[in-house]
């Protein structure tokens, strides 16, 4: 036996020598160092599997261990109770053998004193407690009841039943196990007159341990907390009764909202459509920042969280999108709200007015939402999808106000990017990798952008469209993978492939991309801005570090054609105005224009539009 072991773990040595030897031999046998990187890589992803493997089922263990030992422990304390039971029933049969015993005749506080040298261990939520809350809040009310139930039998004795006669030994047993409690034994309570009293005391101990095991979310445990020696029956019911208040509060709720601030909650949408409207305005400012280019006017404020995007129309409307998740429609000229539409599933990143109709278009998460402003309701049109499934307006309801939706659908993918066509007749949404081109008179999706992106894993970050003197659109697109393409767009659209690629690519995220007067303007995470010349591709210019921050829109303001000033603004709040008729030259900066990041910008005539992080919009006339 000892020799066929020995040979085994031989044979086991022999196996590993051979496998490393062999891995050894393979990268040797390498010809090009990007093969040696290829077999590197692979080998790298499987030791990395193997590893979270091996991770899992150690978790999964350690979780194994931990459910056997909370069961011994509960399996310990129902003996306990059963046993206390049972000994009381004895001695009412030994002090009243005339007449059956009705009740048990044991003390609460021998069970307090009793429970408090069991270490009783907390219980961890799992997983599935996390993610669904309710049901599991269900479940530990089911299993309470079903607790209390075999307690209250366990406790109360058949009175048809013969009384159980235990020896001493079976008693000593019994005490070693609760420990010294009076020199040993049990306190008995000589009850003869009271003992219904004695059994309702025992049964609210019960219930306290019951009502604990619920307010911390445990399943399947009925005792989830030892009492403390100095805390007296009054105390135990104040506290089942508070976490009774506290189970019926937060069993609606999700585990992060009961660990949040108020109004961070999922009944904040609700609070902003009923409550919020008188504090929507448009205020004019007094002795705001002014400069040679531009002065602050107006401050727009009515949003609970941060501002994300903007759009103002030829008719002085602007439309807002937020992370409060509601999208709000602005008369300019009255300085007043029109209306809020609606609650989305998650922030409204993306808005946009449809030029030549009454449509208004707000993004969040994969979908997209059509408005028809002309009525006094705002009526959901029509809903897009990322995947190009179309729904009417009516298949959801605007009016409702549910959770925060954080998880994405199978084939759908979040729409980072989105435009208009200056005709009005065509949309263009990002769809990872893609821009998919709707026609918005059938409400249909025409075809795609082909490969936006390098990658299939990357997606596009931005997009703008143009049209030229021909009458043809042309679309420029920002990706992820530092790199940004143009695509000329047909009138029957279907499969579109890149048109050209301007190098050299940024060195981080392209954040945004403006065609203007025959050139294109991009910015990027990595703070710099180039300027691309449209006829042949080359760059012109490179501004390095143009910013301090991220930078996160640009525009072009001016009354002027071929005059207008470059406007870029960035995370930290500041607006800097550039002068590029030759090219790059900074002319003004307003630093901290707002007090946090400046995350989209609109322009209309003389006026500049910034959306920012500090829940305001800013209003900035050209002088």
């Amino acid at each position: 036996m000892w020799l066929a072991f020995k040979d085994e773990q031989q044979d086991g040595d022999d196996e590993i020598a051979m496998n490393k030897f062999t891995v050894e031999a393979i990268l040797e046998g390498c010809e090009t160092l990007t093969e040696a990187k290829y077999l590197m890589q692979h080998l790298f992803d499987l030791c990395l599997q193997k590893a979270a493997i091996a991770a899992k089922v150690e978790a999964e263990f350690k979780e194994s261990n931990a459910r056997i030992e909370q069961l011994e422990q509960q399996n310990e304390i129902v003996v306990i109770a059963e046993n206390l039971a049972m000994e009381g029933g004895d001695e009412d049969g030994e002090e009243n053998s005339g007449r059956k015993s009705q009740t048990s005749s044991v003390s609460p506080t021998v069970i307090e004193e009793s429970l408090q040298n069991v270490k009783i261990r907390r219980h961890t939520a799992t997983q599935e407690e996390l993610l669904y809350p309710s049901e599991v809040v269900e479940q530990s009310e089911e299993t309470t009841k079903k607790k209390k139930i075999s307690n209250s039998i366990a406790v109360q004795p058949s009175t048809s039943a013969p009384n159980f006669q235990r020896n001493s030994k079976q008693r000593s047993t019994v005490g070693g196990r609760l420990g010294n409690c009076n020199g040993g034994g049990f306190r008995q309570q000589q009850n003869r007159k009271g003992g219904k009293e004695t059994l309702s005391r025992l049964a609210s101990v019960q219930e306290d341990c019951c009502f604990a095991s619920t307010s911390n979310q445990q399943p399947t445990t009925s005792l989830s907390a030892t009492y403390p020696p100095t805390r007296s029956k009054s105390t135990l019911n104040s506290t089942s009764m508070t976490n009774k208040k506290l189970t019926s509060n937060n069993s609606t709720k999700s585990v992060f909202a009961r660990i949040s601030p108020s109004w961070l909650n999922d009944t904040c949408a609700e609070l902003i459509m009923k409550n919020n409207r008188r504090h929507s305005r448009i205020a004019p400012v007094k002795d705001g920042m002014r400069g040679s280019v531009v002065s602050r006017t107006h401050t727009l404020e009515g949003h609970a969280k941060g501002v994300l995007s903007v759009d103002v129309s030829n008719e002085n409307l602007m439309i807002t999108g937020s992370k409060d998740r509601t999208a709000k429609l602005w008369d300019i000229e009255a300085g007043k709200e029109i209306r809020t539409l609606g609650v989305h599933p998650n922030n409204v990143h993306l808005v946009k007015f449809v030029p030549f109709s009454n449509l208004v278009f707000t993004f969040s998460m994969f979908e997209g939402r059509a408005w028809d402003y002309r009525s006094p309701d705002c009526i959901c049109v029509k809903v897009i999808n990322s995947s190009g499934q179309v729904n009417d307006g009516s298949s959801i309801d605007v009016t409702s106000v549910m959770p925060r939706q954080n998880s994405i659908p199978f084939l759908e993918s979040v729409i980072t990017a989105a435009d208009v066509d200056p005709t009005g007749q065509m949309l263009f949404t990002s769809f990872s990798a893609f821009v998919r081109v709707w026609n918005l008179r059938e409400w249909k999706p025409l075809g795609r952008l082909n490969a936006a992106s390098h990658s299939p894993k990357s997606e596009v970050s931005c997009l703008k469209t143009t049209m030229t003197s021909e009458g043809s659109i042309l679309a420029y697109t920002g990706s992820r993978d530092h790199y940004v393409k143009e695509y000329e767009v047909g009138t029957g659209v279907g499969i579109i492939e890149s048109k050209s690629e301007f190098t050299p690519p940024h060195y981080d995220n392209v954040t945004a991309v403006l065609p203007l007067n025959g050139y294109l303007y991009t910015a990027s995470k990595d703070l710099n801005i180039m300027k691309f010349s449209l006829t042949d591709g080359k760059r012109e210019h490179l501004e390095l570090r143009a910013h301090q921050q991220y930078i996160q829109s640009l525009v072009s303001l001016g009354n002027q054609k071929g005059k207008e000033h470059l406007v870029s603004a960035c995370k930290d709040g500041t607006v800097r105005f550039w002068d590029v008729s030759n090219k790059m030259r900074l002319v003004e900066e307003y630093s901290k224009a707002h007090s946090d990041s400046i995350n989209d910008m609109s322009t209309k005539n003389n006026m500049l539009f910034t959306a920012s992080s500090d829940s305001t919009v800013g209003f900035w006339k050209l002088n």
